[in-house]
This record gives structure tokens, sequence and C-alpha cells, in this order.
């Protein structure tokens, strides 16, 4: 079987009035309503002002609604996904757009996720930072063996041959540099992120636990690809491990890639208002066609037009 995979991005692609675009869209509109009265506020409002963007509560609704809000307008139009990722918070977006999760408690966990984060430590305490050139996922972890010294440093994601992100806490990260220079790859700090997917998460995992517990599960209409193990699957239950792992756990974006193709995928749709994932997904599998669906209105891709015609150019930029 071969078709279309869709992906939705994470925080690192939010940005003011990214959902906007999709309000014209009754099937979109409606998903932006719900989330509205779930946080108690016109989200929309909220964030179109970037400094509410700041709010890792904002970021982190806005673009899981908006890739929820996206896809189910790309469904209704026509558009039949044979599998379905999201990227960090964006696998919250993943699992409700695929139907093994609702909106209203996504959005109530996604909010107090966020809000949680107050319990780690600060930016300039901690953070992230992301390693760029060939071969970077295999230098961070060596790079974590030689400089942590029991300290909290992780790899946070392995995005691609070509990037993967440290997690940890300042000095780590500065130790964690000079390693990286040394074996002749750069390393850049990824500002006033918190550092998830890392060691420094496990207070906030912690806190999550019960919430996390009274979701109510679903099998998903299509297979789900989970961060922490890149292995599509429609089995609540290993949705919902992977799920209670996610916030301590590497995010396998390289593996999820290859899995993306192996489970079929011949082209991709990335739901965003910029290309993040795609350039990612590229690395992988450069002859792979990736567009952006950043609206309602486009050319649905079929099984007679696997290279989909959606909104914006081919993915060419973007890091998470």
């Amino acid at each position: 079987m071969t078709g279309v995979a869709v992906v939705l991005p994470g925080e690192s692609s939010a940005i003011s009035g990214m959902a906007d675009a999709w309000l014209a869209d009754e099937y979109a509109r409606a998903v932006a309503d719900e989330a509205s009265e779930v946080v108690g506020r016109d989200v929309a409002a909220w964030w179109r002002d970037p400094l509410n963007l700041r709010d890792p509560a904002a970021a982190h609704v806005e673009v899981v609604v908006t890739g929820v809000a996206g896809y189910r307008s790309l469904i209704h139009h026509g558009l039949r996904p044979l599998v379905v990722a999201g990227h960090g918070v964006g696998e919250f977006a993943a699992l409700v757009a695929a139907g093994a999760l609702c909106l209203d408690q996504v959005v109530e966990l996604v909010h107090e996720r966020a809000e949680l984060l107050a319990l780690s430590p600060r930016p300039d305490c901690a953070g992230m930072a992301a390693v760029i050139g060939p071969g970077a996922g295999e230098v961070a972890q060596v790079v974590v063996e030689q400089v942590a010294d029991g300290g909290p440093l992780a790899v946070a994601s392995v995005d691609g041959p070509e990037q993967a992100v440290l997690s940890g806490g300042r000095d780590e990260l500065a130790r964690a540099r000079d390693a990286v220079v040394a074996a002749g790859l750069a390393m850049v700090r990824l500002p006033g992120r918190a550092a998830c997917h890392g060691p420094l998460m496990r207070p906030v995992a912690a806190h999550l636990a019960v919430p996390l517990s009274d979701l109510d599960w679903s099998v998903p209409d299509v297979p789900v690809v989970p961060n922490v193990d890149a292995r599509p699957t429609r089995d609540p239950d290993q949705l919902a491990r992977c799920l209670r792992e996610h916030l301590t756990s590497t995010v396998q974006w390289e593996a999820t890639s290859r899995a993306l193709v192996d489970a079929g995928a011949t082209s991709v749709v990335e739901v965003g208002a910029v290309p993040v994932l795609g350039p990612l997904i590229n690395q992988v599998h450069p002859d792979l066609p990736v567009r952006l669906a950043s609206g309602p209105g486009a050319p649905i891709p079929s099984e007679e037009l696997p290279e989909p015609a959606l909104a914006g150019p081919a993915a060419t930029r973007g890091v998470t």
C-alpha cells in the first residue's frame, strides 16, 4: 500500500497567527472554537500577539490546535493519509488527528503540561542546543557519554543525519559545545526552551502521570508513529505507553522519517505555517516529495497524483 503521510510540527513551528489561514474553513474553525471553550478564551486572538507566544502554554496549544484544525480540513476535503506523526508536542496533535484521543482532553493536558514546565530549571540554568553537521546524532551521543559526568545531559532528539538536539544543564551544555566543536560540528543554543526530553523533565513527568492515566483512548483511524520508538501503530496501549515516556525520552525523528516510507508513504504533507519537518525528512529521503499545507483550498493528493500540490513550496529550510 502506498499513499500520503501527514506530519505535524511542534513548538518550533509556533508563530503569531498561524491558525488564521485555516479559520475560513468550517471544519478547521470548529476545532479552534472547541479549543476556545476548553481554555476559556478566543484562542485565535490569543495567538495573534507574538508576546503571548513567549508563554509555553500559548505556543504549545497553538501548534496542537492548528495541526488538528489543518488535518481535519484536509480530511474533509478528500485527503486520505496512510500514516500520521508529530514532532515533540506535535505528537499530541497527531494522536487527536488520527482519532486516538479527544481534542478537549488533549488541549487541557497540553495546557497543564506547559504550565508544569515551570517546575523545570529556568532557561538561564538549563535548556536545549542543536548539534548541526554530518553524523550529528552519533556525535551527540558520544558527547553525552564523554562530558555528562553524572550531570543532566541527554540527546533530546535525533532529527536527521545532520541535526540532533541536546538537553541539559547550563554547565553540561557548555562542556558539550566544546566537544561538539572539537568534533568539527556546530552547536547552537535554542533560546527560551525548557530542557525537554531529558532527565530534567522527570519532576514534570511525575506530575503528569495522573492526567495521562485519565485519558480516554480509542483505536486510531490510521497508524501513528510515536516519537519514543518510531514504530507505526494503531494499538492504544502502545500509544499510551509511549506518551507516558514522551517527555523524558529522545524524539526519534530520523527513525520516524524512515518509518513513514517503510509504511508506504510516497509523499508527505506537513501542516504548518513554515517548513520545519520537511527539511528534516528530506535529509533522510532527498527525493521524497514534501509539501507544506498552510491553509485550506489547495489540491488534494490522490493515487493518481502521489506528489501533493498543497499550499507552499517544497520545504527547503527550518529546524526543530
